[in-house]
């Protein structure tokens, strides 16, 4: 028999499962950017499974969710416990597509076809909504209905840009006829995606290097938030053993490591340096791959309409 969940672990499996969508991911990244930028002052790798830490912090987030009123009274607030879950939902994501997405291929660019096939859909829709607002405007429905007939990505590049500009300056009307702010959304996701080619362009990043040293900036992020919640817990349950246990078995000790420079080995330099110096991720990648070195990203890269 399966193991069923409560309808807590329900609850906070959802409150801190990833995403499945870039867009989504830039929205949490944006809003945990000005505190991630604040509190991680040196970007650490991981010293074990990330897969392990996520379970650690899930652990964690069910037993913060379950004290949520005694934290309360110890200004462990619900913004704690978002900004808590939301950083378990960012780090899932990033591994999932940057950590686990290297080692088994899953990160890698598309072919042209593949990148024409992932737009039809979209502008097929596009077409049927154009062609409805503009019954009466035979030129502008067409425009609307254009399509790639070279097969190349250089025509579809174009076409995406002209038709996100398209909806853009013809949004009310098409609003009105069904459009929704999602499909507006896709259109863009696609024509950056269709530049970028895969989820590294999608988000800005250059490389798979830069890739894994955002992952392992929103790993150092989630742990501290982590060490945050266990304290705090701790704090707010001291006079309750059966709670003080729970939160006090919870220990990510073993989550992080410090980055080692080459400057630094064999030196008696510090084995690590911060964000924005030339540290790179060594080893990094789950399944011994070793990623070339790169810039650091800032966190909060976006995608650029057209």
């Amino acid at each position: 028999m399966g193991i069923e969940l409560t309808k807590e672990q329900h609850e906070v499996l959802k409150q801190t499962a990833r995403v499945e969508t870039p867009a989504e991911f830039q929205a949490l990244l944006a809003t945990a950017k000005p505190r991630m930028d604040k509190i991680v002052q040196q970007v650490q790798e991981p010293a074990q499974g990330v897969a392990a830490t996520l379970t650690e912090a899930r652990d964690l987030a069910l037993t913060v969710h379950q004290y949520a009123a005694q934290l309360d009274g110890k200004a462990y607030l619900q913004a704690n416990r978002a900004a808590f879950f939301d950083a378990i939902r960012l780090l899932d994501t990033a591994q999932t597509w940057f950590g686990e997405g290297v080692r088994t291929g899953a990160f890698r660019t598309r072919s042209v076809d593949e990148v024409v096939q992932a737009s039809r859909p979209w502008r097929a829709r596009i077409a049927a909504i154009g062609a409805h607002a503009f019954a009466f405007d035979e030129e502008l429905a067409e425009q609307f209905a254009d399509v790639n007939s070279s097969g190349t990505l250089e025509e579809e590049i174009d076409d995406l840009f002209t038709l996100n500009n398209l909806v853009d300056q013809h949004k009310d009307e098409l609003m009105a006829v069904g459009l929704t702010e999602k499909q507006i959304q896709e259109g863009t996701t696609l024509y950056a995606e269709a530049n970028g080619r895969d989820l590294a362009g999608i988000l800005g990043l250059r490389n798979r290097s830069e890739a894994v040293l955002l992952r392992n900036r929103i790993l150092t992020y989630a742990t501290l938030l982590a060490r945050e919640a266990r304290a705090a817990g701790v704090n707010a349950c001291y006079d309750d053993p059966e709670a003080r246990r729970r939160f006090e078995a919870a220990s990510f000790r073993q989550a992080l490591r410090k980055l080692r420079s080459r400057r630094g080995r064999g030196t008696g330099a510090d084995e690590g340096e911060t964000e924005g110096e030339t540290a790179q991720p060594q080893g990094t990648l789950e399944g011994g791959e070793t990623p070339a070195p790169a810039g650091t990203p800032d966190g909060n890269s976006s995608v650029q309409a057209p």
